[in-house]
């Protein structure tokens, strides 16, 4: 089994905030990632930075055979988030935000400022496959 990790820098919809100026940029960044991730050839890829599950599955609708996608409910104040495309079907999909019980408060800044749930929500996936 192959797993992969890859940040997908601002996979947002032509609109979006921070997102392609048409749909000409976005057409050719869905085809430029979907051609990689073709090379890259991994059952489950982890992205970040997209815009929620719509260009997910913009871009699974790009990519050869079968392959499912989710995406965190929970993003950060742009509205980013973290998402997981898979040629195994994804089992129960849990939505965490909070850090663990038991993890103290981490500093996020030089002046001391901590966070105690994480800045985007992640995505626990209860297995893969049929």
């Amino acid at each position: 089994m192959v797993v992969a990790t890859w940040n997908l820098e601002n996979l947002l919809r032509p609109g979006s905030e921070s997102g392609p100026s048409d749909e000409a940029a976005y057409d050719a960044k869905l085809a430029e990632l979907a051609r990689v991730i073709g090379e890259l050839a991994p059952d489950v890829l982890r992205v970040q930075e997209i815009g929620g599950l719509g260009p997910l599955e913009d871009l699974r609708d790009r990519l050869d055979g079968d392959w499912h996608a989710a995406s965190s409910e929970l993003p950060d104040g742009r509205g980013i988030r973290v998402g997981f495309l898979s040629r195994l079907e994804l089992g129960d999909v849990t939505h965490v935000g909070d850090f663990p019980e038991g993890l103290q408060p981490v500093q996020v800044g030089d002046d001391g400022q901590t966070i105690e749930a994480m800045g985007r929500g992640e995505e626990l996936v209860g297995g893969l496959g049929p």
